[in-house]
């Protein structure tokens, strides 16, 4: 079961889902790309949804937007909302410390949350924006070079066995 486990939470894994998905490489990048800009935010539990919902109005590829936002999983998680909270409190100038809660009330509670919130959404969104960038060119090139492989091989297949029907990787 480890050995399961372990093959599943790999990048191989994922890479090969990603070419079965017979999806232009434009098209793929472009999803993962936004997966993993959406999975820089702290909106934990909704990740997926977000980004699958963007991916439906951008014509981005849903499957990859969704595979993109695990970028936080149960190791992640905790540092990339931490990496968040210090780079937004870098942007906004603002001393990074864990601040005090008050429970006192549900309004300083709330005021407390946007003491904590605010500079880890726009360390997310900063984060999110670079590591979005380099994964949609990074991809695209890994995925272009897939495609070519596979070209290549059905190219030098005899004419009996090539498969019927159009090129959808374009």
């Amino acid at each position: 079961m480890g050995e399961k486990l372990k093959k599943a939470l790999s990048f191989k894994f994922y890479l090969k889902k990603l070419t079965e998905l017979r999806e232009s490489p434009d098209k793929l990048a472009r999803g993962l790309a936004l997966g993993v800009f959406i999975g820089f935010l702290p909106i934990i539990g909704f990740q997926v949804i977000t980004a699958v919902t963007i991916a439906l109005f951008t014509r981005a590829n849903k499957v990859a937007a969704a595979v993109g936002t695990h970028v936080t999983n149960p190791w992640t998680t905790i540092p990339i909302l931490i990496l968040d909270y210090y780079v937004g409190c870098f942007v906004l100038r603002k001393h990074a410390c864990v601040p005090h809660i008050d429970f006192s009330s549900f309004g300083a509670l709330l005021n407390s949350g946007k003491e904590i919130l605010l500079p880890m959404f726009i360390g997310g969104v900063i984060l999110g924006a670079v590591f979005s960038v380099l994964s949609y060119f990074g991809m695209k090139k890994l995925l272009q070079k897939k495609v070519s492989e596979v070209k290549d091989y059905v190219k030098h297949l005899p004419e009996a066995e090539k498969v019927a029907g159009g090129d959808v990787w374009q």
